[in-house]
């Protein structure tokens, strides 16, 4: 598209933006959608000829002129911090309330995209406002039908929030630590990343931290991610959040109590011989103060060296449940061992004896570690 032909366009899509009817405004969003994403001088333009106002004002239209308007201003939003400031001085956070009535739009990816470019603003000096953001990200995060995908940008929308300690109560007092610990228990697709903001929160903030402690949600869903195998990332970021929640001091007894109770040492354990190796020591560490019951302190680059022998005679004394610690380990090394000899077999010569390999991991796997 030439030049001449691309500013009869936008004059064209500006004019009906403002002027025209229902069906007009609609089909104009979907040319200024096309527009922006065409060209990157147009897209720093069409906001200059006055196209956001009208396509904020349509977000409280009917649905179709609602969708088309949402992705326009998606298309404007990419990449341009003016196109952003623009959007928000349009008023678009304060039309957030409204839209959360809207089953199609508050569940689209679009809006949750465009809220997630919006929210870049606050790494930047402009004073956006987290008070107007944060109550549609956490309605959406609770959202039984609204799909992860929709979700994972509204994650990602929230963490830009966290990141800056102005936000961060804001963040704590809208309920965000509660969404985020139910997501972490029930949604796989998107515990990682909730886990991920759980980690930064408590570890950035006194109110994060006791927002954490205190929610009856968190020993299971801690304990829950501290099991998937299948997803290393998992574990190592509720073994941060835990060394994180009880760092200091005794930290919360009736957290600690409440996941001993559901089966953390056990998880622990198991990670400390399956898990990727920063879940491994994480683990250890967690270990060992469980083992010390909560006293002293929980360093960052201090905890015990990853013994499994030790450890497991450590923690099995000190529970005086020493027939469950050893069947609990030596069901734990012998998957531990079969890992390793699927790896070797895989790495093995057409000439070795499968036969005797098969024997070798029968037998290997028998042995059990002291407890």
């Amino acid at each position: 598209m030439g030049a001449a032909s691309a500013s009869a366009s936008m004059r064209a899509a500006v004019k009906r933006l403002s002027f025209g009817k229902a069906e007009e405004r609609r089909h104009a969003a979907t040319e200024v959608a096309r527009l922006a994403r065409s060209d990157e001088r147009t897209k720093r333009l069409l906001p200059e000829l006055g196209v956001v106002p009208p396509l904020v004002s349509m977000l409280a239209d009917d649905a179709g002129a609602r969708m088309a308007a949402a992705e326009a201003l998606l298309e404007l939003a990419r990449g341009t911090h003016r196109n952003k400031v623009h959007i928000v001085k349009a008023g678009l956070l304060k039309k957030l309330p409204r839209l959360m009535d809207d089953k199609d739009l508050s569940r689209s990816q679009h809006l949750a995209l465009l809220l997630l470019s919006i929210s870049s603003l606050a790494n930047t000096d402009f004073p956006l406002s987290s008070s107007e953001l944060l109550p549609f990200l956490v309605t959406t995060l609770i959202a039984d039908d609204v799909p992860a995908d929709t979700k994972l940008p509204c994650l990602a929308a929230l963490r830009n929030l966290s990141t800056k300690l102005e936000h961060v109560r804001d963040v704590v007092s809208s309920g965000a630590v509660h969404a985020l610990l139910a997501l972490s228990l029930h949604d796989e697709k998107t515990s990682e990343a909730a886990l991920s903001i759980l980690g930064e929160l408590a570890a950035t903030s006194a109110a994060g931290k006791k927002a954490v402690e205190e929610d009856e949600t968190a020993p299971r869903a801690l304990v829950d991610a501290m099991t998937r195998h299948e997803n290393p990332r998992c574990q190592e970021h509720a073994a941060y959040l835990v060394m994180v929640v009880l760092a200091h001091g005794h930290g919360s007894r009736a957290l600690r109590e409440n996941m001993r109770g559901l089966g953390v040492v056990q998880a622990l354990l198991e990670v400390t011989l399956l898990g990727s190796p920063l879940a491994q020591r994480r683990a250890a560490k967690i270990l060992q103060w469980f083992k010390d019951d909560g006293q002293g302190r929980m360093r960052a680059h201090s905890g015990p060296r990853m013994e499994g022998a030790s450890l497991g005679s450590d923690v099995a004394g000190g529970s005086g449940e020493s027939e469950d610690c050893r069947n609990a380990v030596d069901k734990i090394v012998k998957q531990s061992l079969d890992r390793n000899m699927k790896s070797i077999l895989r790495r093995a010569t057409a000439s070795v004896d499968l036969t005797n390999v098969k024997l070798l991991v029968t037998s290997s796997s028998s042995k059990s570690l002291p407890c």
